[in-house]
């Protein structure tokens, strides 16, 4: 069989599926199976917009959770970093305390 002979044929039967599946659509049963796939796209359709949607709010639920959780962080390490400078400088300030008696009590020395 030539190609253009397969061509044909499988062109002819193409066009008879099509003629059947078209006469099945437009039958009775054809209509109500398209209204039954209709709905059930739709019900679908539904589903993955409220699944969508759901997961949306528990993103948006996680990231303001984690933006707290990391702001929490950063103030309790701010509040630490304060702590430690602000001993440190009473550490400097009690070895300045002390160096100055040092330095006094040996300068009363050498004067008397």
């Amino acid at each position: 069989m030539k190609n253009s002979s397969k061509v044909a044929v499988v062109a002819g039967l193409g066009a008879i599926a099509g003629g059947v599946a078209g006469y099945y659509l437009n039958s009775d049963k054809g209509r109500q199976q398209r209204q039954v796939a209709g709905e059930a796209i739709k019900e679908q359709s539904a589903k993955a917009a409220n699944y969508a949607a759901d997961m949306a709010t528990k993103a948006k639920t996680v990231a303001s959770d984690l933006t707290t959780k990391a702001q929490n962080l950063i103030a309790s390490a701010t509040n630490k970093a304060e702590q430690v400078k602000a001993n440190v400088a009473d550490g400097v300030d009690h070895l300045k305390s002390q160096t100055e008696k040092i330095v006094s009590n040996g300068q009363s020395k050498v004067v008397a």
